[in-house]
């Protein structure tokens, strides 16, 4: 039976001992294709990397993957869509963080670990470097930085004003560098270059507080009178 035609006969009707919903296999299905496409692009690079050699890695005929993802673009774009949204739960601890510095590290430290248990450095490398070329693959990273500091963004702006930091630079400029200095410790993955993670956390909370320059203001203000 050719693939397409296997895949068409799965999704009519589950397979005998499966008792998987059609959302379910479709689910397994993209999960299935992103994880060979993967795959394909640190082995062989996104240009290197055809649409032929992702339906080999993952077994399936062209018909069966053209219904899921028309192109290698579409492909990222998915991957970068998961990602965000482990970026979104990483970061999300900024929310709930006693102060500005706290938040950031807490919400570096939880990305530059899953990173490395997941192994997405080399992924992420690639996919910044075709970044450079292509530029629908561009706007998907970009926009993927973008949510992520607009999610940020704010909580920084809130600390700037109950008088909490003082950044040596402006909103804009403190944002763009902090973003660009979390994708580079993700590409590069240090704690597989054998970096153990709290000396990445005390690095990173020393960069931190010189760009932030935390007053002690909110500090002072938060402790009694009996003991100030």
């Amino acid at each position: 039976m050719e693939d397409g035609v296997f895949f068409e006969a799965t999704q009519a009707e589950p397979l005998e001992g499966q008792g998987q919903t059609r959302a379910e296999r479709r689910d397994q299905q993209i999960q299935r294709i992103l994880d060979a496409a993967q795959a394909c692009f640190v082995r062989s690079g996104f240009q290197g990397a055809s649409m032929q050699q992702i339906c080999a890695e993952c077994g399936m005929s062209p018909g069966a993957l053209y219904r899921y993802f028309p192109s290698k673009e579409a492909i990222v774009a998915a991957i970068c869509a998961a990602d965000r949204e482990d970026d979104m739960t990483c970061f999300g601890v900024f929310r709930d963080a006693t102060s500005a510095i706290e938040g950031l590290v807490d919400g570096a430290m939880a990305h530059i670990t899953h990173t490395h248990k997941k192994g997405s450095a080399a992924l992420f490398a690639e996919m910044r470097s075709e970044s450079n070329r292509n530029g629908t693959i561009r706007e998907t990273v970009d926009g993927h930085k973008r949510e992520i500091a607009e999610m940020i963004a704010p909580l920084v702006q809130g600390a700037i004003d109950r008088g909490e930091i003082d950044p040596v630079v402006d909103l804009q400029t403190l944002m763009a560098v902090l973003m660009s200095v979390g994708e580079g410790i993700a590409i590069n993955d240090l704690p597989a270059r054998g970096i153990p993670l709290d000396r990445i956390e005390t690095a990173l909370r020393g960069m931190l507080a010189g760009m932030l320059k935390p007053t002690g203001k909110v500090q002072a203000e938060n402790v009694p009178a009996e003991q100030a």
